[in-house]
């Protein structure tokens, strides 16, 4: 009796199989040797004082480019309300600190007890997003975190979600821009995008890590990834609260310097979150400068005029950057506490 011959769709589904296993244990290999050859650096007296003369140059960097951008779009100043521009200040700190603390959020949800200190390592990173590319900032918070104890995939996983969960964020918010209807529109369905996602995100980890037998192939965790999944709709409640926060500063700044109604708060947190989406899509661009400012000018030409709207994205940035460059140089003067021994997080929290 002849021997049955396997199909051959099961022997290359089986040959696949095996590639991704190889793939995920050279990958993980690589990860473990670039981790330990990290903290055999960081021991070093001379990467420590290389570290502390980047972050110098990082904060000078950051330093001149707001010179550049105040010589170049000069805010004449004679017309500003003292008061409403303070009031943009301090909404701002505010916005950009609320930005840093859902970061600490998904990772006590990766089961790290991110204590809040650590809000300076998200200060210390944003000096980073000024560099060419725009993905210092992140491999810069990576690093930080890792320093304080975080596995390596927890660190990675919560900036991947930051990304992912605040650019759709932002692009609900944009919808703003259209009224109130559309936008009812686009919450509802992220709202029904959203519980779908929660109801089948065990499929939608088996599709990023693998199948339940994987679990131990080297690549991710599963738990992890279930854990940032089901952080997905708080997570980017959160940030939708963060963009209104946003919007509602950049509303406050065109107010300091130009008669805006407050009726018009919701096309101003719009027309922030599109122009910041934008920003990081144009990944060539450090920090999204001239990008968000194109994308402010062009759709706030109309209302205020081309020269006004230049002159509030200029003002905006000026304000944002000088606020990342004061909070990164504080940050490297406060002690950040260690966090205790990371938990193992339930696929249900």
């Amino acid at each position: 009796m002849a021997p049955i011959r396997e199909p051959r769709t099961r022997t290359f589904r089986r040959l696949g199989f095996t590639v991704v296993m190889v793939s995920r244990e050279r990958l993980h290999r690589l990860g473990a040797t670039v981790a330990e050859s990290a903290n055999t650096a960081r021991q070093k007296p001379v990467v420590r004082l290389l570290g502390r003369l980047l972050a110098v140059a990082l904060i000078v960097l950051l330093a001149l480019r707001l010179w550049q951008l105040w010589r170049r779009e000069p805010v004449d100043l004679s017309e500003l309300d003292v008061g409403d521009f303070v009031a943009a200040v301090l909404a701002s700190v505010a916005a950009v600190s609320a930005y840093g603390l859902v970061w600490l959020y998904l990772l006590r949800r990766l089961g790290t007890s991110a204590p809040l200190s650590w809000i300076t390592l998200f200060f210390k990173s944003q000096l980073a997003k000024y560099l060419p590319g725009s993905v210092w900032q992140y491999a810069g918070r990576v690093a930080l975190a890792h320093n304080r104890g975080v596995p390596l995939q927890p660190a990675l996983l919560s900036v991947v979600a930051e990304i992912g969960y605040s650019a759709v964020a932002a692009a609900a918010a944009a919808s703003l821009i259209l009224g109130w209807v559309a936008a009812a529109c686009v919450f509802l369905g992220l709202a029904g995008l959203l519980a779908i996602g929660r109801a089948f995100r065990e499929r939608i980890s088996a599709l990023v890590v693998g199948a339940p037998s994987d679990r131990g192939s080297g690549h991710l965790d599963r738990q992890s990834v279930l854990a940032t999944l089901g952080a997905a709709p708080a997570t980017i409640v959160l940030y939708l609260v963060v963009w209104g926060m946003y919007g509602l500063a950049f509303w406050t700044t065109g107010r300091a310097l130009f008669a805006i109604p407050a009726s018009d708060i919701p096309r101003y947190i719009g027309v922030f979150a599109l122009a910041w989406l934008a920003g990081v899509v144009a990944f060539f661009a450090p920090g999204g400068i001239g990008v968000r400012e194109a994308v402010i000018a062009a759709l706030l030409a109309a209302p205020l005029g081309q020269a006004n709207a230049i002159v509030l994205a200029a003002t905006s940035r000026i304000v944002l950057s000088a606020i990342d460059l004061v909070a990164g140089a504080t940050s490297f003067g406060f002690p950040v506490r260690q966090p205790r021994d990371p938990r193992p997080i339930g696929a249900d929290q």
